[in-house]
């Protein structure tokens, strides 16, 4: 199977773009023109193979968060190829305490002899 590379250029400095915060809610709107409408769905069919349909708002949500952790990967990698007084000014600058500690709630997994049991089974 041949696979054929293309390259799409979008024309980001044309987007309308907007960010609206409220509360606890965050929207992001991003109005594209026709062709750039088009390139859009064309991503998301060749990602979904054109089989189950994937609502834009899910497949956008998908772009987002995977574009965020390249982008946290790239901080991370900076960051570890820094020195440590580099590190230190530059979490200094960003108002960023150096170690800080957060509780991560355990999840328990599920072993292959675990059963998951509902009240009805009980």
């Amino acid at each position: 199977m041949k696979v054929e590379n293309n390259q799409i250029r979008l024309k980001t400095s044309e987007w309308n773009f907007k960010v609206k915060n409220k509360g606890r809610r965050m929207k992001i709107y991003i109005k594209l023109n026709q062709e750039e409408g088009q390139r859009w769905t064309d991503i998301k069919n060749a990602v979904t193979g054109g089989g189950k349909p994937v609502p834009d708002e899910e497949f956008a949500k998908i772009i987002l968060f995977r574009g965020l952790n390249a982008f946290m990967d790239d901080m991370h990698e900076a960051m570890n190829a820094m020195d440590e007084e580099e590190k230190k000014k530059i979490l200094e600058e960003a108002g960023v305490e150096e170690n800080v500690e957060i509780d991560i709630p355990e999840i328990p997994q599920l072993g292959p002899t675990s059963k998951l049991t509902t009240d009805e089974n009980n």
